[in-house]
């Protein structure tokens, strides 16, 4: 029996996981959550982990939330610069796989459960057709997915940090009040949870939106804005609110159908991260699938693609594990480990 270490890093947390591999596969030994604003670097927390562990690891991968290039990656919202060779040196692990986060989830959509998705457009899947993952979290993560022969393969993308484009007065508003901002205004600048913020704040500063003064004291003093303007999205009072999340899925869907188009995700496109099973209560199918679909005329070949929120927040540490596995069996195979 052997151990392998895997993980999930965004930018506002960290799911660690130690596994231990069986007959059959591997098991579960122990998780831990921790919140990344607590330490400086990425390795204090796998130290801290394992501290804790009963079994040392011999090969980790770890998804993180930012691209990843010749073995190191930069944590886009928490500025971190990760190493693996220098993880795999500290730790003394015989490897160690860095993967962006979103590439990690996709790693893992092709063996999600039933139960773990939410149908928005049942479509038509084409056997072996590519598939897009998108996930709206601190940041806008987007992966695809390709069939190699065998199985599927997940590539990286940075698409959540292209040009926003605006499909109505209102969205063009909003892309005015954040250009004087920000100057570029991505995507991520919209549909993510700083996006909702960004929102927010267009239509009370930009639009001239009156929010309650309970919601406002709230907000003020919350980390995380997004429970604070759902509950308030569901009272008879919270127009603000119900329009920020509005606005936040319609630009959703808009670019979930570019990622459907650009990549041709015949196989579907997956919606991921930590926020949406959050803000189901306030999700409406059908002015989403409307958006969606809404390509002029790729209408007909948007309406064939399978359209699924991934409801369960472990899909990039499932991706993560079972990419450590593979490496495993593959040095095992070699008479590595």
């Amino acid at each position: 029996m052997g151990y392998f270490l895997a993980g999930d890093l965004g930018g506002t947390k960290a799911l660690l996981a130690l596994y231990a591999t069986t007959g059959q596969g591997y098991a579960l030994v122990r998780e831990q959550r921790f919140a990344c604003g607590g330490y400086g670097d990425f390795a204090g927390i796998i130290a801290e982990f394992l501290r804790s562990s009963e079994g040392h690891p011999q090969i980790a991968a770890f998804g993180v939330a930012g691209p990843v290039a010749g073995g190191k990656a930069r944590i886009t919202n928490l500025g971190w610069l990760i190493d693996q060779e220098a993880l795999r040196e500290q730790f003394q692990l015989a490897g160690v796989i860095l993967l962006n986060d979103l590439v990690a989830a996709a790693q893992a959509v092709s063996s999600l459960h039933p139960h773990d998705l939410l149908v928005v457009n049942a479509g038509t899947p084409v056997p072996h057709g590519s598939m897009a993952v998108l996930a709206p979290g601190t940041g806008l993560g987007e992966a695809y997915l390709c069939w190699n022969g065998t199985d599927y393969t997940a590539c990286s993308s940075e698409g959540g940090h292209a040009d926003f484009a605006p499909a109505s007065e209102l969205e063009q508003a909003l892309l005015s009040f954040l250009q004087a901002k920000h100057g570029h205004v991505s995507y991520e600048l919209v549909c993510s949870g700083k996006g909702i913020t960004n929102i927010y704040r267009y239509l009370t500063e930009g639009a001239g939106m009156k929010a309650p003064a309970e919601l406002e004291e709230e907000l003020a003093a919350a980390c995380d804005l997004t429970p604070v303007l759902l509950g308030q999205a569901l009272k008879k009072e919270g127009e603000v609110a119900r329009l920020t999340l509005e606005i936040f899925f319609a630009v959703l869907a808009a670019e979930a159908g570019n990622m459907a188009l650009k990549f041709l995700s015949t196989g579907g496109l997956y919606l991921g991260g930590g926020m949406l099973p959050r803000l189901l209560p306030v999700f409406d199918q059908k002015k989403f699938m409307a958006r969606f679909l809404s390509k002029g005329r790729m209408a007909g070949i948007m309406a064939d693609i399978p359209v699924r929120i991934i409801t369960t927040d472990r899909a990039g540490l499932d991706g993560a594990a079972l990419t450590a596995f593979r490496a495993m069996q593959g040095c095992s195979s070699q008479g590595y480990l």
